[in-house]
């Protein structure tokens, strides 16, 4: 069972006008881009972006550290890789995906990479991770979706910089209470595990904007997740949740609501939508 919670927000913005014109604006800078190792050795002095998903490589290209500039480094669906001692000298890398690579540990080598703000690592069969984990301390997000993860290292809760972590579809059954050290998380992704309470250990996050609960034996919202100051997304979809705090005054920022497919009586619908009247509840 997948599904995918949507809250689209519009923004709009005005552009000074002066003396009758309009104050130019130059686009974006694009980083550049090569797809194959041999693409990227002809541009090594320039090449930021390297895409070598769905290889054939069994090991990381001693060559990228020919690339001075480089920070990404995509290896996505690149099955046969299993040596990775190519990634040690990327000093200069923040943005590294390993998604789909069939691994079933995180190597070394990428805890080594202290400069790294993304990591990806999707669709593998990780079970845990390294207690070095902690030593990525620039690291701004983190996408586990579709492993086997059992369980997390304390250490994860030293990864202070950390804003969005994700987890879908899992097998944990709790979080380590070391998580209550990542002051800057905004979002967690928790769909499709085997959680039977929200974790405690969400409640010190001051700047936690979502939560994904979707598909986790919850039964019970502890009146904190109602106090939470930012929160602004819930995503309670397929739980077991009959119905929400009593006090729902603290979720003045709450924007989405998601308790489709929960038991929830019609009493307690009509008692959620009249105490949340600008939030977008969906049942």
């Amino acid at each position: 069972m997948k599904r995918v919670s949507v809250s689209c927000v519009l923004l709009a913005g005005m552009l000074a006008v002066g003396a009758g014109c309009f104050k130019h604006h130059g686009a974006p800078e694009r980083p550049v881009t090569a797809k194959g190792l041999e693409a990227a050795l002809a541009m090594r002095e320039t090449v930021q972006f390297l895409d070598l998903s769905d290889s054939t490589l069994r090991s990381v290209p001693m060559e990228c550290a020919q690339m001075p500039r480089l920070e990404t480094l995509v290896l996505r669906g690149s099955k046969g890789l299993s040596i990775f001692a190519g990634l040690t000298p990327l000093k200069g890398l923040k943005r590294l995906d390993l998604s789909h690579t069939e691994m079933s540990r995180m190597p070394q080598e990428v805890c080594g990479l202290a400069g790294l703000e993304h990591l990806y690592l999707a669709g593998n069969k990780l079970k845990t991770l390294p207690p070095a984990v902690a030593q990525l301390t620039k690291l701004t997000y983190l996408n586990l979706d579709r492993n086997g993860l059992e369980t997390l290292p304390p250490a994860v809760g030293g990864m202070a910089d950390l804003r969005w972590l994700r987890m879908n579809e899992n097998n944990l059954t709790a979080i380590p209470e070391e998580v209550r050290g990542l002051k800057r998380l905004q979002r967690v992704y928790l769909c499709q595990n085997k959680l039977a309470a929200v974790p405690e250990c969400l409640k010190d996050l001051p700047l936690l904007e979502g939560i994904s609960l979707s598909g986790n034996p919850v039964k019970e919202i502890p009146q904190w997740v109602a106090e939470l100051p930012k929160l602004r997304q819930l995503d309670l979809d397929h739980c077991q949740v009959s119905k929400l705090p009593d006090d729902l005054s603290g979720l003045k920022r709450l924007q989405v609501l998601t308790m489709v497919k929960c038991p929830v009586s019609a009493e307690e619908k009509a008692r959620i939508r009249k105490a949340l009247p600008k939030t977008h509840v969906m049942f």
